[in-house]
């Protein structure tokens, strides 16, 4: 039996997440979109244009617009789950000339089928988290730089999938007074989220170059950066006695909940426990 747990749209990409128990199959079939993979657990067997291939765990799969394909499920390997993305091939091309890995306007083919490759099926686990948040989110602001830097990654690592030399790229090199730039810019926006087009515009560089610069000097996304700016923000009110709520509101977040979440997830303790740490009774 087939079901999708999980299912996600945003603009021109959808997400879903899907069970295979039994012995579980697609018939041959295509799809419009690029249609791309990962397998988290259990084993898939994949039909492509004639050719045979195994996606275990840790796998990826990736299938050009309107090539033919095929699953099959085998049972004795447990259940098989796997997240996959549908997405627009005018999207794909729109990404790709906009940060200059390619020189064409237009979609294009990438390499297709199955793929040991550790970094791809990282990046379809990123952007599924980050749609899956944005899904979440109920709220007219939602917070999409982790979106867009997901996507980013994503579309490169497409583009230079199976190739042995680099994409084209109209690139820069991102000099640390334009980094100080971004920087400052984000400890001067911590009451609300910012965006990757931002960003990079004041880098002066495209959303990729800079997302690569900032991952190359530290260690981390721009988004994750800027929640631990806010954070950090957010520890120093706690300890002056400001409410939840107040904090919450004076840094931006949706609401209580969303702040909650967000605190527990990096630090590993509420910020109520935090509080009340802080100012014992």
């Amino acid at each position: 039996m087939l079901k999708t747990t999980e299912f996600y749209r945003t603009g021109a990409l959808e997400v879903a997440r899907i069970r295979a128990t039994g012995t579980a199959e697609f018939a041959r079939h295509t799809h419009a979109e690029y249609v791309i993979s990962a397998t988290l657990s259990g084993n898939e067997d994949v039909w492509l244009d004639g050719r045979t291939f195994s996606s275990p765990a840790g796998t990826a799969t990736v299938y050009n617009p309107f090539a033919i394909q095929a699953s099959a499920f085998n049972p004795s390997a447990g259940d098989t789950e796997f997240v996959s993305l549908y997405l627009e091939p005018q999207l794909l091309a729109e990404i790709a000339s906009a940060n200059g890995l390619t020189s064409r306007a237009s979609a294009q083919e990438v390499s297709q089928g199955v793929f040991a490759d550790a970094s791809l099926h990282q990046r379809i686990v990123d952007l599924y988290h980050a749609t899956r948040s944005l899904g979440a989110d109920r709220h007219a602001q939602a917070d999409t730089l982790e979106y867009d830097t997901a996507l980013t990654e994503l579309a490169a690592a497409l583009l230079t999938n199976g190739h042995t030399h680099a994409p084209h790229a109209r690139s820069k090199r991102l000099s640390a007074q334009r980094l100080s730039g971004v920087q400052t810019f984000m400890r001067e926006r911590l009451d609300a989220p910012v965006k990757l087009d931002e960003l990079a515009t004041i880098a002066d560089v495209s959303k990729f170059h800079l997302i690569r610069a900032f991952k190359d000097a530290f260690g981390m996304s721009p988004g994750k950066y800027h929640m631990q700016l806010r954070l950090i923000e957010a520890r120093r009110l706690l300890r002056a006695g400001a409410t939840i709520a107040d904090v919450a509101f004076a840094l931006g977040f949706y609401d209580q909940s969303h702040f909650i979440n967000a605190f527990r997830k990096a630090l590993g303790v509420s910020p109520l426990r935090f509080a009340t740490a802080q100012h014992p009774e």
